[in-house]
């Protein structure tokens, strides 16, 4: 799990831990009330690794706590950082 930074419209700043993470987007849990289809920030910072990926990104889905979030706008560079992760990353019990 990584910890992420969630901000909503520049205002408010939320906290949450990933469940899943993917070139396309990530799974998180985060203690707050985000509607489907907002636009959110999302910081993070990727194992062995010094730097923080920032990323716009929707809600596409949420059940309780848990959020689902497209990147948005992703570059080449950001998808490879997170591929390289996620490729030596083990696998969800």
């Amino acid at each position: 799990m990584l910890d992420i930074r969630l901000v909503i419209r520049a205002k408010e700043v939320l906290h949450g831990r990933t469940k899943d993470l993917g070139e396309g987007g990530l799974g998180a849990v985060i203690p707050g009330n985000i509607a489907i289809g907002d636009v959110v920030k999302l910081e993070f910072q990727l194992p062995l690794s010094n730097e923080t990926l920032s990323l716009q990104a929707e809600v596409r889905y949420r059940q309780g706590f848990q959020y689902g979030f497209r990147f948005l706008h992703a570059t080449e560079r950001q998808r490879e950082l997170i591929r390289q992760a996620t490729r030596d990353l083990p696998a969800a019990p």
